[in-house]
């Protein structure tokens, strides 16, 4: 399901009107956020033009601002990358290596983990477990332990890797059990944004306002910022559609 280690392909944002008629009209893969609700009837065509369409800046923040997605976030920052992710996606941990060295020579990217669990059970187990490290500060660690774990993934190595992050680990059981209801919350608002977004699978990157599917090595990365930076655009981030919506 992964892309090959260059850039599958590159879509530079399009269409603002088209991307809010999207969200607007009740896409089921966009608003979908919560696990156990009943399956809801898509909205009357009347319903869909008295409904407010979404602003650009709520279109921005349901890709670019989550406040459980685990986040670096330098003080000053000028680019946001966000990557679509899985624990047991080889390509995803050869861009991870890229993304790390970017992040210790460039220190005014924001990057943003929305973990995408695509590889089976363990995957989910991994990113579930790497969203509740973040009650104790150790998501850095953890997922660079996990990114680095033998493939495929098991209890035991997932539990070898909170060792070397130095996680409690009893603590990380009983936070994903008190807090369970919203990880698995951003589990589905990060598989509705990768549906959107048209992502064939992981890894996935957004870049500002530049969606890139595939793996990006840290020539791409660098190139991905500085192409960003050069656009210097206002932060109103539309995501782009895939052709004919």
């Amino acid at each position: 399901m992964a892309c090959a280690p260059s850039p599958c392909w590159r879509e530079t944002l399009k269409s603002i009107l088209a991307a809010l008629a999207l969200v607007g009209a009740g896409s089921a893969s966009a608003i979908a956020f919560s696990s156990g609700e009943p399956a809801k009837s898509p909205p009357s065509q009347a319903e869909v033009d008295t409904q407010a369409e979404p602003s650009a800046e709520e279109t921005r923040k349901f890709f670019l601002e989550d406040a459980l997605a685990p986040t670096v976030r330098p003080a000053s920052y000028d680019v946001t990358i966000v990557e679509y992710t899985d624990y047991q996606c080889p390509v995803c941990r050869t861009s991870h290596d890229a993304l790390m060295k970017l992040s210790a020579a460039d220190k005014k990217v924001r990057i943003i983990y929305r973990d995408w669990p695509i590889f089976g059970p363990q995957s989910r187990r991994a990113a579930r477990l790497a969203i509740a490290s973040q009650w104790q500060n150790k998501h850095a660690p953890f997922h660079d332990a996990l990114m680095k774990s033998p493939r495929p993934l098991s209890e035991q190595s997932i539990k070898a890797a909170a060792v070397k992050a130095d996680l409690n680990w009893a603590k990380l059981e009983s936070d994903l059990k008190t807090r369970g209801v919203e990880v698995d919350d951003l589990l589905e608002r990060n598989d509705a944004q990768a549906i959107q977004l048209d992502l064939a699978g992981t890894p996935g990157f957004i870049v500002e306002d530049t969606l890139y599917a595939g793996g990006l090595d840290l020539k791409d990365l660098k190139e991905a910022v500085a192409i960003a930076r050069k656009a210097a655009k206002p932060k109103n981030f539309i995501p782009p559609q895939p052709e004919g919506i």
